[in-house]
């Protein structure tokens, strides 16, 4: 191997403009490959944006519509309780978007804000039997739950769209980890009011 070097050595030295055409040579190749390289990373995070994030948008475009046409079918249940024909049809209809909202969340999130409006779906539900103070008090807990979803799921989206340097941005000012806290002390005074009614 040492022999090759210094032959090449020794060449390199005997013609220098030979010399200087394969090292530019080399350059363009390098050059090239690194090109190559950059459009198929570029061209994949394209593809991976213009289809999932886009994706993710409609579905939460869906699951905010689908919620807010619960809360719509839950309030118009509270309002007539005595119509026994069209409070049935709206109980099922409610029943049949609990289970549509159920399916669009995530009842093994991280976060547990998935895991937590589901567990309010049924509540809300059932608030729809009680006076309409009880019932307005529940539609404001699972309005707020809904708000932190939502809000945590379009963060998702802006991440994914702006790239992995704008995640470790965000996690560095911490953004992240403020919602979830946010969450949390949300979650805690929740328990408290439930506490304080008991």
């Amino acid at each position: 191997m040492t022999e090759y070097l210094a032959e090449l050595f020794t060449w390199v030295k005997a013609n220098p403009g030979a010399a200087a055409t394969i090292g530019a040579a080399i350059i363009a190749v390098c050059g090239v490959i690194l090109s190559a390289f950059s459009a198929f990373v570029t061209g994949r995070r394209s593809v991976y944006i213009s289809s999932v994030t886009a994706e993710r948008s409609k579905w939460i475009e869906k699951l905010r519509s689908n919620i807010a046409e619960l809360l719509q079918v839950c309030a118009a249940i509270n309002n007539d309780r005595q119509c026994s024909k069209s409070y049935d049809d709206k109980r099922n209809k409610a029943d049949g978007l609990i289970a549509l909202i159920s399916l669009q969340l995530n009842p093994a999130d991280k976060d547990g804000i998935d895991k937590n409006l589901i567990a309010h779906l049924k509540i809300l539900v059932e608030a729809t039997e009680k006076p309409g103070a009880e019932f307005r008090k529940e539609e404001k807990k699972f309005v707020r739950h809904s708000q932190f979803m939502l809000k945590e799921e379009w963060e998702k989206v802006k991440t994914e769209a702006r790239g992995w340097i704008a995640k470790l941005w965000d996690n560095v000012q911490g953004k992240k980890c403020a919602r979830k806290c946010t969450y949390k002390r949300f979650v805690r005074e929740e328990l408290s009011w439930v506490e304080k009614e008991k």
